[in-house]
């Protein structure tokens, strides 16, 4: 469904400005932490305390007054921000742009300042070409997810990510499972079902090229080299494919984990594989999760210690 465009009035044009990081970060930083504070998980808390910190530097607030990834705009009511976009741009294949922090104060919420917040944001990237224009709503928001759908959006993907919340348990591994180093033998069935997990549509957001993980000399060469700490397990019953688990070291203190399984595999040969991935972890004394289509898998993340933090639609409109 196309976009339909709503001439704003000088009014309103008024109250719509770019941010300006050097004066607004602080601001925005309360502003984000009160509307999403209801789910804001540690990585969350550390989003907003980073922005606070970065806004007492100013070294840094100069270079990033004309950083694009800090772009976005603020909706400003009697001198204070009420309203806030963030517009981050993605390039994998073409531009792809990303609304981001969609937040408006409770005060001022029903006056349709998230509409005209999104209606400038979708301006914003498609005065710079974007390829596509993308945004994420948790699926229990229906009156967001209709207003998004009414600007245009269609849902893409619903994925629900899984936090590692328990100490893994041993005793759950299944003896019938065999766990070992992925080799190439295994290759073209991990691709595939990294494919189905995670569709080319949305590996533009913060996920690898997979083609780093394949088998042969270059390939390990560049994970020697570039990627430092890389390790693949996969998961046999009966000599057969299972699944197959990817972890990279990253500096970050959340550290995702990629999961590839067959149509076949059941809910304990999966938490197995999990479980002795996180048991083979532990000393990174890091926070694991995993991103996967909503509804799939339940059974195997819960039984291996994960638990579902949020449920989100990712949506697109056309450009």
């Amino acid at each position: 469904m196309a976009s339909i465009s709503i001439p704003l009035s000088k009014t309103e044009m008024g109250k719509i400005r770019p941010i300006r990081i050097m004066h607004d970060l602080p601001k925005i930083a309360d502003l984000v932490e009160l509307c999403f504070k209801h789910n804001m998980d540690g990585e969350g808390k550390r989003y907003v305390q980073q922005m606070r910190r970065a806004s007492q530097n100013a070294g840094f607030l100069n270079w990033a007054s004309n950083s694009p990834p800090l772009t976005g705009y603020v909706w400003v009511e009697e001198k204070q921000i009420v309203g806030n976009i963030s517009i981050v741009p993605f390039r994998k294949k073409g531009i792809v742009f990303l609304l981001a922090n969609i937040a408006v104060h409770p005060d001022f919420r029903r006056r349709g300042i998230a509409r005209l917040l999104t209606q400038k944001g979708m301006e914003h990237a498609r005065q710079r070409r974007a390829e596509s224009i993308w945004l994420q709503v948790e699926d229990d928001n229906p009156s967001a997810i209709k207003l998004y759908e009414n600007l245009g959006f269609q849902t893409r993907a619903r994925r629900t990510t899984w936090d590692a919340v328990s100490e893994p348990d041993p005793r759950k591994v299944v003896a019938q499972t065999i766990v070992t180093s992925r080799t190439a033998h295994f290759w073209e069935q991990q691709h595939r079902g990294l494919a189905q997990a995670y569709p080319e549509e949305i590996t533009w957001y913060r996920m690898p090229d997979w083609e780093i993980f394949k088998p042969g000399l270059k390939y390990w060469l560049y994970r020697l080299f570039v990627e430092s700490d890389v390790r693949q397990w996969v998961a046999q019953k009966d000599g057969k494919f299972q699944a197959a688990l990817i972890w990279r070291y990253t500096r970050a203190r959340r550290s995702p984990l990629w999961l590839a399984s067959a149509p076949q595999a059941d809910s304990e040969t999966l938490a197995s594989l999990l479980l002795h991935a996180r048991l083979h972890l532990a000393s990174q004394r890091r926070d694991f999760y995993i991103d996967y289509p909503a509804g799939e898998l339940t059974e195997a993340f819960e039984a291996a210690g994960f638990a579902s933090r949020r449920t989100l639609l990712w949506m697109r409109a056309e450009s």
